[in-house]
């Protein structure tokens, strides 16, 4: 630190004030001391004073160090606190370190004041600077996030032009998946990959012809293997990004089924991530329940009653009842998130 050090003094005898400001000038130490004694002098300083350390006796006439520790854990944590004290019992001196004091020294040895000083705010100096690069990290990686959320929802972009009559299906199908995880109270960090993931679950249908589709007909068994292909080749266009949740293979599985008669895999049960079964139930919902090329919109109870038909068999029980439960006791609507 290269400005003069700001010393408050929580002590009652001026001349053991003047001892401690002795040893810490023979130490080198350039400071500005302020001595108080009671407990609204030292709550006074400590909002005017702005001290870099505190030097506290542990026994005042009206006062003591342990409640002054108090106050600053309270009001000022990051400002260090150093005991000098006449006398201290071994379990007093635990008592304070438990209680936030970064050091304490007794009178009759003064010559380890200097050295607990520079130490308490060597380390204090050591934690803000954690501190300040954990937080520089913590931005960084909201920035981060922030900007691969704009990246995906340009790619989602980029698939809805291509099919115009499915605008909008992607962005209400991550809403939709979001609130089911949430309905099942995942933690937000799992929250969020589904989030981004549904945002893309479609964006293989960028290698699917766009005649495909839009087709307002039946398709045939050819065209409608290509669209069958889409969550692997979302997959591929996905797998190489290096996001820090499983998007590729939320994506890649979020047509299969718990009885394996989905696609791409014929996967299995728990062989389909939670992810992927949260997303199928809502890309279902959502499909069935918005107009296509080729039929009209079935309507929410048409869909509702679909999935719960299949609960156990096509989807998971518990994202089933999950989602059921906004529409039916939280009255949720596809419409409040536009599209």
């Amino acid at each position: 630190m290269n400005r003069e050090l700001r010393v408050l003094m929580l002590e009652d005898t001026v001349t053991d004030a003047e001892l401690a400001e002795r040893e810490l000038r023979k130490a080198g130490i350039v400071f500005t001391a302020l001595r108080v004694e009671t407990q609204d002098a030292f709550e006074r300083a400590l909002a005017e004073f702005h001290p870099d350390i505190i030097l506290s006796d542990y026994k005042l006439p009206n006062f003591n160090g342990m409640a002054a520790l108090g106050i600053v854990q309270r009001d000022h944590p990051e400002v260090p606190v150093v005991m000098v004290t006449g006398a201290l019992s071994d379990i007093e001196a635990v008592e304070l370190i438990h209680a936030g004091a970064k050091d304490y020294v007794l009178k009759d040895r003064l010559a380890r004041l200097a050295p607990a000083v520079q130490r308490a705010l060597a380390t204090e100096q050591s934690t803000r600077a954690r501190q300040a690069a954990e937080k520089a990290l913590r931005e960084s990686e909201k920035k981060l996030r922030s900007s691969l959320l704009d990246s995906i929802t340009a790619l989602a972009a980029i698939v809805e032009m291509r099919d115009p009559y499915t605008s909008g299906h992607q962005r209400r199908v991550a809403q939709l998946a979001i609130a089911i995880a949430r309905k099942m109270q995942l933690p937000d960090e799992q929250v969020e990959g589904i989030h981004l993931a549904s945002v893309v679950h479609d964006v293989g249908k960028i290698r699917v012809p766009a005649e495909i589709l839009s087709k307002p007909g039946l398709l045939s068994e050819l065209e409608f293997a290509l669209i069958k292909d889409h969550p692997r080749n979302g997959y591929e266009i996905l797998n190489p990004i290096d996001f820090p949740w499983p998007i590729a293979q939320i994506v890649l599985q979020h047509h299969e089924r718990l009885d394996g008669s989905g696609y791409p895999q014929g996967l299995k049960g728990d062989q389909i991530i939670l992810e992927a079964r949260i997303l199928s139930v809502a890309d279902v919902v959502e499909a069935m329940s918005s107009h296509r090329p080729y039929r009209a919109g079935l309507g929410m109870e048409a869909a509702l009653a679909q999935i719960s038909a299949q609960r156990g068999s096509h989807f998971d029980e518990k994202v089933v009842d999950a989602c059921v439960a906004l529409f039916h006791e939280q009255h949720y609507s596809l419409q409040e998130w536009g599209g």
